[in-house]
């Protein structure tokens, strides 16, 4: 056992530091609005997650919803990587269909994404950037409502995932007021908190304040 501790300190010590630290801290929710006040009436929210393996390595939360009713997806993102700044990195989110729930296997988008954006930026050590998008589900189904890393330049990716369980609403239901139109893409924000935030492109309607 003596022989083995100062090997895999010496292993460590000897990787990129990029290539085992973590680099990004992820709060997604998914919150349930009333029709009327746009007040939250319920929510469920993840943290971050990384992979490999696919589909990160916690289980996923599952949140029940009832079709067209509003929602909105929301996550603040953090570099938490000290040691420089993190260049080209991607921040993708989105809301797709899925087979199952806790499905490893990301579906493609081009298959009926509910809402879908992204950022291409630089991020300074402590640097935030978050999303907030009102959406509705107009199908039954299951769904994966995702935010994730993408180009960081480690050996791994950090997520942060929920599961959307879409079913239809009774017989009597509250009207909800919205328009069908899956993917109704309401508001979008991205904030910087600290440091500097470089963003070279990102959804239209996005915005970048510092």
């Amino acid at each position: 056992m003596r022989v083995w501790v100062p090997l895999v300190a010496l292993a460590l010590a000897s990787l990129p530091p990029i290539a085992w630290a973590e680099h990004a801290n992820i709060k997604l929710h998914v919150l349930r609005l009333d029709a009327k006040s746009g007040k939250s009436l319920d929510e469920a929210k993840a943290v971050a997650d990384e992979e490999p393996p696919a589909g990160g390595i916690n289980p996923r939360p599952i949140f029940k919803v009832k079709l067209h009713e509003p929602l909105v997806l929301q996550f603040i993102l953090t570099n938490v990587y000290p040691h420089g700044e993190l260049k080209d990195v991607t921040v993708r989110y989105f809301v797709v269909r899925t087979d199952s729930v806790g499905q490893k296997k990301v579906p493609a988008l081009t298959n009926g994404a509910v809402t879908e954006g992204s950022f291409n930026l630089n991020l300074k050590p402590k640097a935030r950037v978050g999303a907030r998008v009102a959406f509705t589900i107009r199908e039954a189904g299951i769904y994966l409502l995702r935010v994730e890393t993408v180009n960081t330049k480690s050996d791994h990716e950090h997520i942060s995932a929920i599961d959307l369980q879409a079913e239809k609403r009774a017989l009597g239901g509250i009207h909800t007021g919205i328009r069908p139109g899956a993917g109704r893409l309401r508001r979008l924000s991205a904030s910087i908190w600290h440091g500097r935030l470089e963003r070279r492109q990102g959804p239209r309607s996005a915005s970048v304040s510092g």
